[in-house]
């Protein structure tokens, strides 16, 4: 706002033998706004032409400001210290636009609409309520009400919330409870497939945008991860063609051997290649259980979010390299019971996200049928 008056400031119509003056008074106000409001750095060059015997509609000139500015810093030099005058007393602003009553209803329409930009916000403001308002207005309207821009999460187009609820009820959380309780060894297996030059691409420090040639979708890693619930110890299978029965097969046994003599139990979801007769007569023979998550559940099965996890840090560098690529995702993986076993742990836990607390908004967005605080309790804090 400061760089906006500035700016009108600078193009004003001058006279020839002020524009000198003007812009050394601009730029100290520029310097000024550093350390204080743009209000007060005005006004205190304001004071120094008044104290040098300059005339209101002068200083007006050379300041950039309106003519009531000065006079009114003027009036107040008469019977205040410089020091009562430099400061901008609560409630002094301008005064908005919107009414207490007004604001709150524009802040219903926007909790149960579906606005992305304030610019968005502002337009409906202007046809439902016949008042223009400008985009920060909007901002502090929404502040004062806890309304923030909030990232949009996704939920699966034909998940069954009902089944969810009961699985993770009846099912996953007394395993959960048992794992803690070392009656049992939880995991979660999926597999997570990493194309080198597709989506990660990494940043740089540039003037302008740089462009890295995407390559062929065959430099793929494929890693079938499998998570220790407690230890968050994740084992993997990896290859660069496909991930199928066999592979399935050998992380079976490799979890086998890892924790010989317990009762395993595991996560998994519905792929096919999970669920087929070569891989359950396999766990079967090693006395492992496999526990199917409900279809079209990827939020049930926690090793989702450590992928997500490992693929974004994968995402702040770019390579180059095959071999460099595969490196970097084992090294983050096995960084899961090092140095961001904190990060994995906050990641895994025992909430899981569920959808049964959700009520349609409209054909495609859902928000939490229980708020956290009502508007006038809110405004009240």
């Amino acid at each position: 706002m400061a760089k906006k008056k500035l700016k009108a400031a600078k193009q004003a119509r001058v006279p020839k033998e002020d524009r000198y003056p003007r812009g050394i008074a601009l730029a100290v106000i520029a310097f000024l706004t550093l350390f204080m409001p743009m209000t007060l750095a005005v006004r205190l060059v304001c004071i120094l032409f008044v104290a040098c015997g300059m005339t209101n509609n002068r200083i007006a000139t050379l300041v950039g400001c309106h003519v009531k500015t000065v006079r009114n810093v003027r009036r107040r030099m008469d019977h205040e210290t410089v020091s009562d005058i430099m400061v901008i007393a609560p409630g002094s602003g301008r005064k908005s636009k919107a009414k207490a009553s007004v604001k709150t209803q524009i802040a219903e329409k926007v909790k149960k609409g579906t606005f992305s930009s304030l610019m968005q916000i502002a337009d409906m403001v202007k046809i439902s309520f016949n008042l223009t308002i400008s985009t920060s207005t909007v901002s502090r309207i929404l502040k004062g009400f806890n309304i923030r821009k909030l990232k949009s999460g996704s939920l699966p187009y034909k998940a069954d919330v009902e089944k969810q609820r009961s699985f993770f009820e009846e099912t996953l959380h007394p395993l959960m409870e048992d794992a803690k309780q070392s009656k049992c060894v939880l995991i979660f297996m999926d597999a997570s497939h990493f194309v080198m030059g597709c989506d990660f691409l990494g940043y740089f420090y540039s003037v302008v945008r740089k462009f890295v040639k995407t390559l062929s979708g065959r430099k793929r890693y494929n890693v079938l991860g499998a998570m220790n619930y407690c230890s968050k110890e994740v084992h993997t299978i990896t290859n660069d063609s496909y991930i199928t029965a066999p592979q399935v097969c050998r992380m079976l046994v490799k979890l086998y051997k890892a924790y010989k003599g317990q009762v395993i139990k595991v996560i998994l979801d519905n792929a096919s290649y999970q669920k087929c007769a070569m891989v359950q007569k396999v766990a079967e023979q090693l006395g492992i259980i496999l526990v199917f998550i409900p279809p079209y559940s990827p939020n049930l099965n926690l090793i989702e979010r450590f992928w997500k996890f490992v693929k974004a840090e994968l995402r702040t560098s770019f390579y180059d390299d095959f071999v460099k690529f595969c490196d970097r995702i084992d090294e983050i993986i096995a960084s899961s019971t090092g140095e961001n076993k904190p990060r994995v742990e906050s990641l895994i836990g025992e909430k899981v996200q569920l959808f049964d607390d959700l009520v349609e908004i409209s054909e495609y967005v859902w928000e939490p049928r229980q708020q956290t605080a009502s508007l006038e309790e809110i405004k009240a804090a």
